[in-house]
C-alpha cells in the first residue's frame, strides 16, 4: 500500500515539477489530451489504494480541477503531498491525507477527518511569512449550504496542527491593502441580524483583524467572486438574492485606510430584477456587474414577461462606474441581443406574438426582430438566426446595418 501511494507521488512530482534528464525538444513536448490521459491514469490508480467507493474531492472554489497538491510546507526541502478525498459509505466525511517522504519511498504521515461533507476551499500559503506554510481549508455540509467552517492548519511534528477554527459564508485571500502580504477577507454573520465583511492578518497562530464594514442583512449571499475593479484595486463582489424577485451586489474593496462597499456614498449600487452575477464578460481581467433597467414604454410585471435590457457595469474604488455592455434579454427563452454602443439607451423594446423587436426611441424605427417557432413549424419567408434541439430563432426582417444577426446569442447559463 506504501510503496503504491509512493510510486504514485513521484510520478505527480515528476510530473508537475518537470526532471533533469535531457531530452530531445520533440520528447519534451506533450499535448493537452495527453496530459489529461496521464492525469486520469494517476487518479484511477490513487483511487486503487483509497478505501472502497472513496473519491477524489475537488475545491468548490477551483479554478482546475485538483485534488492532489505538492509543496514544501515547512521549508526544509522536502516536499509533501496533499491528498483530498470523501467516502460516502461514511455520510460523505471529507479526508485530508498528507504523505511524505521516508527512505525514498512515500508513506502516509497524518490523516486527518474534519467535519464537513464539502470543500469550498483549499489552500496553501504562508500567510505570517516565517517561511512555513499554512493549509487552509473551509468546509460545509455540503455545496449549496452558506455557511461553512474556516480551518488553518501548521505542518509541525509530521502532523497538521489546527490553530483557526470559526465560520464564514464567504472566503478570499489575496493582498487587499497591498502590502506585499496576504489577508484573509471573510463574510459572516446571521441573516436577518447582520452581516460584515472583515480584513485580517494571521499572526502568531490567529486571527488580526484590520478592519470591518457592514453588509446587508437581509441578503442571501449567492455568488461571491474575487476579481479586480476598472482601477485596478483587488475587491470582493457579492451577488445576493434580495427577497423573491430582486438581487444586489456589494462590492467589498480596501480605499487605503479601511474595507468599504464601494459605491455607499451614492447610496449602495441598484437593486436588479434579474438573476444577473458579477463576471469578466469581455475577459479583460476586470469583473462587470450586471444591472437592469426597464425599457421605455413598460411597466413592471413578472419578471419572466418583462424584456429588461441589461447592463455591465465596471467600477472604480471611489464609486464611479463605467459601462461595457448593454443587451436586450429575454429570460424565458434565454437569449440576449447585443446592443451597440451608439444605440445605449436609446432602444426599446416591443413584444410581437412569438416574437420581439428592437425599436429605435429617436424615430421609432425597427432595429432587430427576432421570432421563435418549434421544428415542426415550416415557414420559407424568414432568415433563420439561430437553431437548437427543438426551436428556429428567425426574422423576416431586413438586416440593420447596426445590427447584424451577429448580435444574436443564445445564453442559456447566463440566468
Amino acid at each position: 500500500m506504501r510503496k503504491g501511494i509512493g510510486w504514485i507521488t513521484i510520478l505527480l512530482i515528476t510530473l508537475l515539477a518537470g526532471c533533469d534528464l535531457v531530452k530531445s525538444p520533440n520528447e519534451l513536448i506533450t499535448s493537452p489530451q495527453q496530459q489529461d490521459e496521464q492525469k486520469r491514469n494517476m487518479e484511477q490508480q490513487l483511487r486503487a489504494l483509497l478505501p472502497p467507493s472513496s473519491e477524489l474531492v475537488t475545491p468548490v472554489q477551483s479554478d482546475i480541477n485538483q485534488s492532489i497538491f505538492i509543496e514544501d510546507l515547512d521549508g526544509d526541502g522536502q516536499q509533501e503531498a496533499i491528498v483530498l478525498y470523501r467516502n460516502p459509505q461514511q455520510k460523505s466525511q471529507v479526508h485530508i491525507v498528507v504523505l511524505q517522504e521516508e527512505d525514498s519511498e512515500w508513506q502516509e504521515a497524518t490523516h486527518i477527518e474534519p467535519d464537513g461533507q464539502a470543500i469550498d476551499y483549499f489552500g496553501l500559503h504562508d500567510l505570517d511569512e516565517d517561511g512555513v506554510m499554512e493549509v487552509v481549508a473551509g468546509l460545509g455540509e455540503s455545496e449549496f449550504e452558506t455557511k461553512k467552517q474556516l480551518m488553518i492548519y501548521i505542518w509541525q511534528d509530521r502532523s497538521l496542527k489546527k490553530t483557526v477554527e470559526r465560520s464564514y459564508e464567504g472566503l478570499d485571500i489575496s493582498d487587499y491593502n497591498t502590502d506585499e502580504r496576504l489577508e484573509l477577507l471573510l463574510v459572516d454573520g446571521e441573516r436577518r441580524a447582520f452581516y460584515t465583511a472583515e480584513l485580517f492578518h494571521y499572526e502568531l497562530g490567529d486571527l488580526v483583524s484590520l478592519s470591518a464594514v457592514s453588509l446587508n442583512s437581509y441578503a442571501f449571499h449567492q455568488r461571491i467572486k474575487s476579481g479586480k475593479l476598472n482601477d485596478g484595486n483587488h475587491a470582493l463582489f457579492i451577488d445576493s438574492a434580495i427577497g423573491v424577485n430582486a438581487m444586489l451586489t456589494e462590492i467589498v474593496a480596501y480605499d487605503g485606510t479601511k474595507l468599504i462597499k464601494v459605491g455607499a456614498e451614492q447610496g449602495d449600487l441598484a437593486f436588479k430584477s434579474l438573476p444577473l452575477y458579477s463576471a469578466d464578460i469581455n475577459e479583460d481581467n476586470i469583473v462587470e456587474v450586471g444591472e437592469t433597467y426597464l425599457p421605455q414604454g413598460w411597466i413592471e410585471e413578472d419578471p419572466t414577461e418583462t424584456p429588461y435590457i441589461v447592463s455591465y457595469v465596471t467600477y472604480s474604488i471611489n464609486g464611479t462606474s463605467k459601462k461595457t455592455a448593454e443587451r436586450a434579454t429575454n429570460l424565458e427563452h434565454t437569449f440576449y441581443i447585443d446592443i451597440p454602443e451608439k444605440w445605449h439607451g436609446k432602444v426599446t423594446i416591443k413584444s410581437i406574438e412569438n416574437g420581439i423587436q428592437l425599436v429605435s426611441l429617436v424615430n421609432n424605427k425597427l432595429l432587430f426582430e427576432v421570432k421563435w417557432t418549434n421544428k415542426e413549424t415550416t415557414n420559407s419567408a424568414h432568415t433563420i438566426i439561430k437553431e437548437t434541439k427543438d426551436m428556429i430563432y428567425y426574422t423576416t426582417l431586413e438586416e440593420h446595418p447596426d445590427f447584424p444577426v451577429e448580435t444574436f446569442h443564445l445564453e442559456q447559463f447566463e440566468f
